[in-house]
């Protein structure tokens, strides 16, 4: 029996909210509002949590159809459904976490919903003077009791065309916890302060190539100090495109899940697309040519 399909008011309505919001949380209908504290872990950190962003409610008719995913209910093809700590050839029952990339383009239905909405709202305050658009989406599990389901090291402009190819690199990512995270089952951690220089730090492949693997990890300094940055269900994180972060694995008895959707520039966005990159990993693009020469380039 599959689960519940998502009530298309809940996808695209921009009207009333299904039932009022709790008392206290920081939204204004649709919108979220981001406070000035926020703000300031956001662009001198890197990273900021914004605070029940979504509802109860809400959260759990999107985990309906993120589990469709999970189950492989809803098909994604090729490489966008892979591990994202292991080869591409790994076989689905030795997946450590669950990467499924580009949601709403295999599943439609799901694009504009509530969290996208909200999470279009929040870049508009961080960068008023910027247009800003949904650049890609991504949907990541790591399983109970995985102890190898590590993100390694990164910024995030490692996996992107460089800074030539798009000059102007603003960016503001969005995780949604599904399940509370914490330590044990490998929440986000960071360097707060690490992506200030706007430079990108020596990354190599976890794989032979990028094509064998997805994954890279980002040269660590000895004076860099890690945060961690848990946050409970239907809260989320925000961090730039340059700040240096990560995860531990899971050794809880649960499943983290999260839910990712990334603004970048409208006119960055334009330029990725104009260049082949649409963040699938099916793209026809030799994902070493971004960034070859350009491990310490520094955005102007």
């Amino acid at each position: 029996r599959s689960a519940p399909r998502l009530r298309r008011s809940a996808l695209r309505s921009s009207g009333r909210l299904l039932r009022p919001l709790p008392v206290g949380m920081p939204r204004e209908g649709d919108k979220y509002v981001v406070t000035d504290a926020q703000k300031r872990d956001f662009f001198e950190k890197g990273l900021a949590t914004l605070d029940n962003l979504l509802t109860e409610e809400e959260v759990a008719e999107i985990e309906a159809v993120y589990n469709r995913f999970m189950s492989r209910e809803i098909h994604v093809p090729g490489k966008d459904f892979c591990d994202m700590s292991k080869p591409f050839d790994t076989k689905f029952e030795d997946y450590s976490i669950i990467n499924c990339m580009l949601p709403t383009k295999y599943h439609p239905p799901l694009e504009g919903n509530i969290y996208e909405r909200l999470a279009a709202t929040v870049a508009a305050q961080l960068f008023p003077d910027t247009p800003m658009a949904k650049d890609y989406d991504q949907l990541l599990n790591k399983r109970p009791g995985k102890a190898d389901a590590v993100f390694g090291w990164h910024q995030d402009m490692a996996y992107w065309p460089n800074t030539k190819m798009t000059p102007l690199t603003t960016t503001v990512t969005f995780s949604l916890a599904i399940d509370s995270t914490s330590e044990a089952s490998g929440c986000l951690r960071y360097v707060p302060g690490s992506g200030k220089p706007k430079t990108l730090r020596p990354h190599h492949a976890l794989g032979s190539s990028r094509d064998d693997a997805h994954a890279l990890q980002a040269e660590m300094y000895d004076t860099d100090e890690v945060v961690l940055a848990p946050v409970p269900r239907g809260s989320v994180t925000i961090h730039d495109e340059w700040v240096v972060h990560g995860s531990g694995g899971n050794t809880s008895s649960g499943e983290r899940r999260t839910y990712v959707v990334a603004f970048r520039a409208a006119e960055t966005v334009k330029l990725e697309r104009a260049a082949g990159f649409t963040h699938s990993h099916n793209d026809e693009v030799n994902w070493d040519t971004f960034h070859a020469h350009e491990t310490t380039t520094t955005q102007t």
